[in-house]
């Protein structure tokens, strides 16, 4: 404690006596790091994290949008919006070109891409179909966004009574996530 207060009161004391080489009117600011034994002062600690600190990025920076193409002359087309949720994903999907008699759909994150989907990853729906023959569903996935969004999967949807061998409707590749920088 008498660690964290000298150190504080050095600050608080070169910022009132102006120490520092900044022009009149700036502040100097040095990180202090009082982990240690003795509480040295390490100028430059500011870009390695605190301990027990993991950052998320900001839903916003984990994002990507796609378009379902039909698949088999089907005529379904539609959207596809992805937000990584910190260690969730959230899809939404806005399915339109359902023939009548579907109630619901069936969705799904495959491994593979919309030539040779593989095996699911992850279920998503049911996909109730509403008025107009348009499906709509926002479904959050127990996966991380870093694993749906790594260029290796897919995102298909198949008719209400559809089994594991039936064809999809419709498919939209999920792309490679990549870190935009900060903006503003």
């Amino acid at each position: 404690m008498r660690t964290i207060v000298s150190a504080a009161a050095a600050l608080c004391l070169a910022a009132a006596c102006g120490a520092g080489d900044g022009a009149e009117g700036e502040t100097a600011t040095q990180e202090v790091d009082t982990s240690r034994a003795g509480g040295s002062q390490t100028p430059g600690a500011a870009n390695q994290p605190a301990p027990n600190v993991t950052n998320i990025p900001r839903p916003e920076q984990t994002m990507a949008a796609g378009r379902l193409s039909p698949v088999n002359n089907s005529g379904v087309t539609g959207s596809v919006n992805v937000r990584g949720i910190g260690e969730q994903t959230e899809i939404s999907l806005n399915v339109t070109g359902v023939t009548a008699g579907n109630q619901q759909l069936q969705g799904a994150v495959v491994q593979g891409t919309c030539e040779q989907p593989g095996s699911d990853v992850a279920p998503l729906g049911p996909i109730p179909v509403g008025a107009g023959n348009i499906a709509t569903l926002t479904d959050t996935l127990p996966l991380p966004p870093g694993t749906v969004l790594n260029g290796q999967h897919a995102l298909i949807v198949k008719g209400q009574n559809a089994g594991p061998a039936t064809p999809p409707l419709a498919c939209s590749p999920l792309p490679q996530w990549q870190r935009m920088p900060p903006t503003g």
